[in-house]
Formats: C-alpha cells, structure tokens, sequence
C-alpha cells in the first residue's frame, strides 16, 4: 500500500523551505536550473492555483513551503499520479506523467538539502502546460443546476437533452470539460441517440428533457462521443479527424454522481466545449470493448478478467483508448492480436481512479481483420487495498455504481483508413 501524506500537511510545512540559501548553491540540487524545470512540466501542471491537485507547487516560494510534502508523494511513488506506460506506445502528454529515477532522486536531495533557491539567472523552465482547449467554439452545457438525488448506494445517474446549436453538419475535433462540482461527479458522458428519443430505454415517453438513467448505463441506440472521468484531460484528434455531428441530432449529456447520501444535497452545473470544423477527410466514432461477466473475490489481492474482440468489420484505424474500472481497479491492458501469432502493445499501465485518461496515440494504429483485440483489467479486492470500500471485503460483480466494478477500455476509431 502507497502512504499518502495527509494534503493538511501542505499547509504544516510551510517552515521547512530554506528560503535563504545562497546563489553558490551546487545547481543539481537548487531550483533554478533543474528542480524547477521538473517540478513544472510535471507537477504544477495539477498543483497550481485553480489546477486539480492539492497545494501551489508552481513557483519556488510555494513548492519551497512544501518541499517535504513533494519529496514524501515522489519517494513514495504517489506522484506522479499512475498513467499509462510510454513503452508500450507513446500518446499524447506522456512527456508530462512520468518521473525518471534521476528525477526523482534529484527532487528527494533537493528537499534533504533544505530545497535551496540557487540562482535565479539560471531558471529556464517551461511555461506551466495549460491543459484547457483555448480555441472551442461551441458550448453545451446543462439547461439548469441539478440538485443532486442519490440513492442508498451514494449514487445518482441523471440525463439532460441538451440544446444543438448547428445548422449544419459539424465535426468535433477537439473536446474539453467544465466540471460544475468535481467533488461529486464521477463521469460525464456525450452521446447522440440515434432515433432522437432518449429515454425510452428508461420507462420515459421520449418527450422529458431530464430523466433518470441508471439502468441500463446507456440506451443501445446512443452514439457515444465523449466520456469524462477524474484527471481527464482535453481530447484533440489528429489533422483532418473528428465525430460528425448533425443539425437535429438529439444531444444527450448523462451525469453519474456519487456522493453521501446522509449529507445534505449537492448541486453542479457542468458542461462540455467544443471545437468544431465544417470539414474532415476522415470521421471518427466511439465503440467500447470489457467484460461484464466477472466477479472478483473477496480479499483477492490481483483478480484480472479480459475480453476480445475478433476484427470482423474491415480495416479500422484506433486513435486512443480510455481504461475504464471503479475504485478497486489496479491494472489495465490492452493489445492487438495478430492472426499470424504476434501481438502489439496497446495501452497498458497502474490505474489510478483520480486520474483516468483518453490516451490519443502520437501515431494511430492500424487494426486489420481478423486480428483480435484483447482488453484485459486488474483489482485489488484485498483488505488493505487503498480503495478499499467493504469491511470485511466482499465478492464484487458487474456494476455501474463506483461501489461496483467495470471494465472497459473505449476506443476512438474510424472504418477502412
């Protein structure tokens, strides 16, 4: 089990920040120069004013103030948060979710060293990555704030029709998020119901511009464009690749919460932001890819399950994957099978609820017929699991709440590329 330092810990340590040292400093163990050229690409990028973790790590004063806090989540392995491993394939921002060991080492005797300024001449860090799209044109975000409903599960699924706004035909290159209340969101999900009368799948009429939706977790007839979960970042597609969507597709946007049901209730008001083109070569689409049939042991410590798919369809071309599993997840992979025998990396890597990803290959895949894709999900069901939500654990099956499991990896793709 990781050990975590208390975030209240940030705020403790504000004595511990060797302000005072000196510019003769060695410059392999003071800010400027080195420590801070990490720290920034690959810390403040959540630990900033506004960003998604806890505590300013984005200047010497602040990540100074917190130095040991930093060398405890580094030491630990806590930090960098788990994400997929490069080696396997290269995707988009890999450069900023991984530590190397001499990275690392260099943070931990930074902080021994009573993290020291050095001298201010030898800054050359980047600018802080802002992970927004800054060129979305198109906003859909909820008709109304939602007064949250959940039930003794702490879970509550709830869809909104949102308004189209083209009058013509568009194509989604580009996807980001407004979280409204990020304290209870567990995922948001875009979707286009194909015969234009979402909710039917739930005991609706077709007519409600707001319905329960928990079961089933998706109509069969929507058209899955986006799925956000903790962590995600914004999604961009390659040059002349994106979702077409159509003036009177019914928009439907599904909220999954999970937050206590024994304290007074929540609101959120979230949306999504889109960038939009009138013209691609090439139109992607959504399709997702798990078992759904497992049950994991109860105080099994590495229970795995996988599913596969064999490439009936044609030539197909994959732009990224998003693993998807609840609390308990530990592990993901996936690959392609080739029908001669060998078998290419995928995706593959910890899991970390907190900080789920769409990983957009720096380089998209072919999947050829008749080759298999293979998804494969790991938990950790065990007593001491650091999610661990059952005491003692149990026997856990299928489920859309975040106290059940999943296992899905979602792909972006398009047809005969």
């Amino acid at each position: 089990m990781r050990v975590l330092l208390p975030l209240t810990a940030l705020a403790a340590l504000t004595a511990c920040t060797g302000k005072d040292a000196v510019d003769s400093t060695p410059p392999d163990v003071a800010w400027y120069g080195e420590v801070e050229d990490t720290v920034i690409e690959k810390c403040a990028t959540c630990h900033q004013p506004g960003g998604l973790g806890p505590g300013d790590w984005s200047t010497y004063e602040t990540a100074a103030a917190g130095a040991e806090a930093i060398k405890v989540y580094v030491e630990n392995g806590a930090m960098p948060l788990a994400a997929a491993d490069p080696e396997c394939r290269s995707y988009h921002g890999a450069e900023r979710m991984h530590l190397t060991d001499e990275e690392t080492q260099r943070i931990i005797d930074w902080a021994d060293a009573g993290a020291p300024a050095g001298n201010p001449a030898h800054s050359n860090a980047p600018e802080i990555p802002y992970l927004h799209l800054d060129d979305t044109d198109t906003t859909l975000e909820m008709p109304l704030e939602h007064t949250l409903e959940v039930d003794e599960g702490d879970n509550e699924y709830f869809c909104m029709i949102l308004d189209n706004p083209f009058t013509e035909t568009r194509y989604v290159t580009g996807i980001d998020v407004e979280v409204g209340n990020r304290e209870v969101v567990h995922h948001m999900l875009l979707a286009v119901d194909m015969n234009g009368n979402a909710g039917v799948g739930y005991g609706t009429d077709g007519t409600q511009t707001a319905f329960r939706c928990q079961d089933p977790i998706l109509e069969s007839d929507w058209l899955l464009l986006h799925a956000w979960t903790p962590g995600m970042e914004p999604v961009e597609f390659p040059d002349g690749v994106g979702l077409q969507v159509n003036p009177g597709d019914q928009l439907v946007l599904q909220m999954h919460y999970y937050a206590d049901h024994d304290l007074p209730a929540q609101t959120d008001h979230s949306a999504y932001k889109l960038r939009t083109t009138d013209h691609v070569n090439t139109v992607a689409e959504m399709a997702a890819v798990g078992p759904d049939d497992f049950r994991i042991p109860a105080g099994a410590d590495s229970y795995s399950d996988s599913e596969s798919l064999e490439n009936d369809f044609g030539r197909m071309t994959l732009y990224g994957a998003f693993p998807h599993m609840h609390l308990l997840g530990s592990y993901f992979s996936s690959s392609i099978r080739k029908m001669g025998g060998s078998e290419e990396c995928l995706v593959r890597g910890e899991y970390d609820f907190d900080h789920q990803m769409t990983y957009m290959f720096d380089v998209p895949v072919q999947f050829n017929r008749r080759d298999r894709l293979v998804v494969e999900c790991t938990w950790n069901n065990a007593a001491d699991a650091p999610n661990q939500y059952n005491d003692p654990p149990q026997d856990i099956v299928w489920g859309e709440g975040s106290n059940a499991e999943m296992c899905y990896m979602l792909f972006y793709y398009s047809m005969g590329q």
